[in-house]
C-alpha cells in the first residue's frame, strides 16, 4: 500500500473511528528511526495539539486483546481480559481532575492525578493491645499466624503498640486504612480471645478466638479490585487511564500499565512521518 493510499485510509478512519482489527497496526512506543505504525499516525491526526500520543511498549500476561481507536478529538487504547474491558487509555485535549489527588508523575513536563479505589489481595489485620500483657499476647499471635490465609489470600498481622494513643484512636486509624482491627484487653489476654472491628458491620464481635475471627472474615472478604482513573496533563492535551480490574490482575495492574503504556512525543513522530512522505493537513 503506498503512502498516499494509507493517508486516505487514515483520514477515513479518523472520521468514523478505528480499531486494531482493521489491520492498521498498534501504536507502539518505538523510536521513529526504527518504525512508524499507522496507529501512531492516526493518533497524531486525532489530537493534533497534544504533546504526546498514546503508545504501547509491550503486552502483559492476562491481556487477551488490545485494540486502539482514533477519532476527531480523541485517541487511545483498550485492553481486555477475555471479554471484560479492564482499561481504556484516552488522549484528548483536556480532562476533568476534580476529586483526584496530585501524585508524582515521573516526568518533568507531565502532571499526574489519581482517583482510584484499590482492594488489596492481602488481608491486613492490625492488633491493638490495651496494655503490656495484651501486647505480649499480640506478639504471640503474629508469630502463630505468620502463614495464615483467608480464601487463598495471605493474612498480614501487625501490631499498633503506640500506648500513648487511645485504643479507639488506634482502631479508627486501622479502619481508615481499610484494615481489620483486633482489640486485646486484659480479659482477652487471659482467655485467648480478641474483639474484632471492621468497616463491614457483619465482620465484628467480641470474645472471638483468632481462628474464628479469620473464618468470619472469610465469609465476607471482598474481591480484589482496582477501579478508578489516572490523569496525565501535558501541553496541548491530557491522557486518562480508566481502570476496572477485578481478580488476579488487580494486584499488579498499576505496575503493569506503567511499564506497558507510554508517551510518544508527537513532534518527533510528526517530523519522522513528514520526512517519510506523510502530510498533515
Amino acid at each position: 500500500m503506498n503512502r498516499r493510499l494509507l493517508l486516505a485510509l487514515a483520514a477515513l478512519a479518523i472520521g468514523a473511528g478505528a480499531c486494531s482489527n482493521l489491520g492498521l497496526g498498534e501504536p507502539e512506543c518505538v523510536p521513529p528511526e526504527r518504525d512508524i505504525s499507522s496507529a501512531n499516525i492516526l493518533n497524531v491526526q486525532a489530537v493534533p495539539a497534544a504533546k504526546y500520543t498514546p503508545c504501547l511498549n509491550e503486552l502483559k500476561l492476562g491481556w487477551d486483546s488490545v485494540s486502539f481507536f482514533a477519532e476527531n478529538g480523541r485517541a487511545g487504547i483498550e485492553i481486555h481480559e477475555s471479554v471484560r474491558r479492564i482499561l481504556v487509555a484516552t488522549v484528548a485535549e483536556s480532562c476533568d481532575v476534580s476529586g483526584a489527588t496530585a501524585v508524582e508523575s515521573g516526568y518533568e513536563d507531565i502532571e499526574k492525578f489519581e482517583d482510584v479505589e484499590f482492594q488489596r489481595g492481602e488481608i491486613e489485620v492490625t492488633i491493638v493491645p490495651s496494655a503490656e500483657r495484651p501486647l505480649v499476647t499480640a506478639q504471640v499471635l503474629v508469630a502463630q499466624y505468620a502463614d495464615a490465609q483467608v480464601d487463598d489470600r495471605p493474612v498480614v498481622l501487625m501490631i499498633d503498640d503506640n500506648m500513648e494513643r487511645s485504643v479507639t484512636a488506634r482502631v479508627d486509624s486501622a479502619l481508615d486504612r481499610g484494615q481489620y482491627a483486633w482489640i486485646i484487653d486484659e480479659l482477652d489476654a487471659e482467655e485467648g480471645t480478641v474483639e474484632m472491628r471492621s468497616n463491614i458491620a457483619a465482620i465484628a464481635g467480641s470474645g472471638l478466638r483468632p481462628a474464628a475471627a479469620l473464618e468470619l472474615i472469610e465469609d465476607f472478604v471482598p474481591e480484589v479490585r482496582y477501579e478508578g482513573s489516572w490523569y496525565f496533563i501535558f501541553e496541548g492535551g491530557c491522557k486518562t487511564y480508566e481502570f476496572d480490574v477485578k481478580g488476579r490482575l488487580a494486584e499488579t495492574v498499576a505496575d503493569d500499565i506503567t511499564e506497558a503504556l507510554g508517551f510518544y512525543p508527537a513532534s518527533e513522530l510528526r517530523r519522522f512521518a513528514e520526512e517519510a512522505g506523510f502530510t498533515f493537513e
